[in-house]
């Protein structure tokens, strides 16, 4: 029975079980234009030390990973609060020069001082702003999607706008499609998403050093919501009509796409998928989530609940988790394992080598958003408006904070930036009291 699945699974160029070398990938240069290759653990002192000071991007690295190293351990204490001006924070700030930045579904871009929550400036966009922010050498780039407030059904309008970090201050707008997408930048290069409605959307690449001028472009025929992971001279990207896409990041070129599993039933019901939404089609049951890249694998999740371990060189699935519900969270991994939430509010911790979970956590909301790990601790939010920090190899919940909604925490240094519904909080280690416990 066993080789007759094995063998069905193999017809349909699937076999999610079978797993191969599990080798990290070493950070090494690949010239001015892509600089950054890195997996969670494997990083040189000096680029831990970068780590740990700033949170440049979505997902902390071009990887997005959502780790890094820290001396955060519970309790944590608020140490200043930043109002967001009345509108949704949907997506974490970037920290970069001791700055914090975010933006808004009201369309403003906030700017505060990261020791002290001092604010420094506020952009007023005028744009729904549904995406992070990524930061380099001075300049912020913030993808728009239409005007605001931010509208489920967007009309193409958007595009990138750059800031000066140290004053607001707009430099240049490039209208492409609504942007969704928290660019990437990688070297000298810029990368993101921007689709004009659910079937037409388009990657991007971008120099810094000649902005508004497209390096290329690379058409998908569906909507794309999620972000480019960028490793080595490799672009993954992945949407809504539940592919997976590789491109060459220097020149656009495809190199491969990929789906979940197959279309067949049969691989389906071999899986235990339950469609969670029964259109006729995988428009709905695609990837909002952005690709985690580690360990030569690229880990993603499907709205319908469908989580896989792709293989970063050749896009063969290496296996897969039916985990029972809607995926909308990018993957957090460190140390083997995977960290992702689903929306029925179970938090799962997977083995990155072979899918299988190591422990579970019903933390009673749904949870939409991405983790972060730091320093053996794990982050997570939910629609509850509560921010839990869990033992990152246990599950065991260590400290809870009565705010959050989305992807809930960036680090930087010594400090935690939580991100509440409509306001970001300061967070440091509160001194332990003898003979109490940290919840």
């Amino acid at each position: 029975m066993v080789a007759f699945l094995a063998a069905c699974a193999a017809g349909a160029g699937v076999l999610l079980w079978l797993v191969f070398g599990f080798m990290p990938i070493r950070a090494s240069a690949t010239g001015p234009f892509f600089a950054w290759v890195q997996t969670p653990e494997d990083t040189t002192l000096q680029s831990r030390r970068e780590l740990a000071s700033s949170w440049p991007m979505f997902g902390g690295s071009p990887a997005r990973t959502r780790f890094v190293p820290s001396g955060l351990r519970p309790p944590l204490r608020t140490s200043y609060t930043v109002p967001g001006g009345g509108g949704l924070i949907e997506m974490p700030p970037a920290v970069s020069r001791g700055r914090v930045v975010f933006g808004t579904h009201s369309g403003r871009v906030v700017a505060f001082r990261l020791r002290d929550g001092q604010q420094l400036w506020v952009s007023r966009l005028g744009s729904c702003i549904a995406s992070s922010p990524a930061v380099r050498d001075g300049v912020v780039y913030v993808g728009w999607a239409g005007p605001a407030p931010c509208r489920r059904e967007k009309e193409g309008s958007g595009g990138i706008v750059a800031l000066d970090l140290r004053t607001g201050t707009v430099l240049w707008r490039f209208h492409t499609g609504d942007v969704e997408s928290s660019p990437a930048v990688v070297g000298n290069g810029l990368f993101f998403a921007a689709f004009r409605n659910r079937h037409e959307s388009s990657v991007y690449a971008m120099r810094l050093d000649q902005p508004r001028q497209i390096v290329w472009s690379f058409p998908i025929a569906s909507k794309v919501a999620s972000s480019p992971a960028v490793v080595g001279r490799t672009i993954y990207i992945s949407a809504y009509n539940r592919e997976l896409y590789a491109l060459n990041a220097t020149s656009g070129h495809l190199l491969w796409s990929t789906s979940a599993f197959s279309n067949n039933l049969g691989i389906r019901l071999l899986l235990g998928v339950r469609s969670l939404v029964s259109k006729g089609s995988w428009t709905e049951a695609g990837y909002y989530a952005t690709p985690a890249v580690a360990y030569r694998r690229v880990y993603l999740g499907t709205i319908d609940g469908v989580f896989t371990a792709f293989d970063a060189e050749t896009g063969v699935p290496r296996w897969s988790q039916a985990l029972g519900s809607s995926v909308y969270g990018s993957a957090a991994v460190s140390h083997e394992i995977v960290y992702v939430g689903t929306t029925d509010g179970v938090f799962h911790a997977l083995s990155a080598r072979t899918g299988r979970e190591l422990w579970k956590q019903n933390l009673g909301g749904n949870i939409y958003g991405s983790a972060t790990v730091t320093n053996g601790h794990v982050f997570v939010a939910t629609f509850e408006r509560e921010t839990y920090m869990l033992d990152a190899r246990t599950g065991l919940v260590e400290w809870v904070f009565p705010d959050g909604r989305y992807s809930p925490l960036v680090v930087a240094g010594r400090r935690a930036v939580l991100v509440g519904k409509g306001r970001i909080y300061g967070l440091e280690n509160a001194p332990r009291i003898p003979g109490t416990h940290a919840r």
